[in-house]
């Protein structure tokens, strides 16, 4: 036990030390999230019908070597419904409907992530960056409201609760990192995820029906960088 706490110390310690010395860091992004695949898709009864909506994460890296480091990275995402599209497909699909009207709460998306992060200098204050992470994502349907019109039966009011699932998730990314100076930096970031989620629904015979949607969308996020250590730079190490 002894032995083992002794190790962790000396880890600890390590991490510690060699996080002043290459460029580990804690950075806030947000911007905008690009729904893909069938998760844009307007077809009924895989499409998603989601539009460019806001994404927002909060990642973290300590680096054990000047180029490679590990860290985290938690993410929301929110993404509005194409209300307009998603009831012309309803219309298309049953014929006894002659009019629907459609109010939509957004799809919802909650991740983290573990992994590794990469920074290559460019230039002067310059640097790409890189990260390959994977972890746990939860993903919700929206709730939504239908104002419904039958052929020979009239108006009718009912709506769909919104379902949830947790499933392993990954996210790839890429971006560009300006120092500023030792402490603050600025950042542009790029990722991507996959995901094919399982959404449970209360059918009226008692019964669950499972819907397996895809849950998938490209990133693009400005961020603010705090460095918790000066990054040795062969450039301006005279500094």
């Amino acid at each position: 036990m002894k032995k083992l706490l002794t190790i962790s110390l000396f880890i600890l310690l390590s991490s510690f030390i060699i996080a002043q010395q290459n460029p580990s860091f804690v950075c806030l992004q947000a911007g905008a999230s690009f729904p893909v695949a069938n998760f844009s898709g307007k077809e009924l009864p895989d499409g998603g019908f989601a539009l460019i909506g806001f994404s927002a994460a909060l990642e973290g890296a300590w680096f054990f070597k000047p180029w490679i480091g590990v860290g985290a990275s938690a993410g929301m995402n929110k993404q509005p419904v194409d209300v307009g599209y998603l009831g012309y497909e309803k219309l298309q699909d049953n014929p006894f409907l002659t009019d629907l009207r459609i109010r939509s709460d957004p799809h919802l998306s909650l991740s983290i992530y573990a992994g590794l992060f990469f920074q290559f200098p460019l230039v002067q204050k310059l640097s790409l960056t890189a990260k390959a992470l994977g972890g746990l994502m939860y993903a919700q349907t929206p709730y939504q409201l239908y104002k419904a019109e039958y052929y020979l039966i009239g108006k009718n009011w009912y709506e769909i609760t919104s379902s949830g699932d947790y499933e392993a998730s990954f996210l790839i990314g890429a971006g560009l990192q300006y120092d500023c100076n030792d402490y603050i930096g600025f950042s542009i970031q790029s990722d991507f995820t996959y995901n094919n989620m399982d959404f449970g629904f209360n059918q009226s015979d008692g019964t669950v029906r499972t819907d397996v949607k895809t849950v998938s969308y490209i990133n693009l996020r400005a961020g603010l960088v705090i460095k918790l250590g000066k990054s040795k730079s062969p450039t301006n190490g005279a500094s």
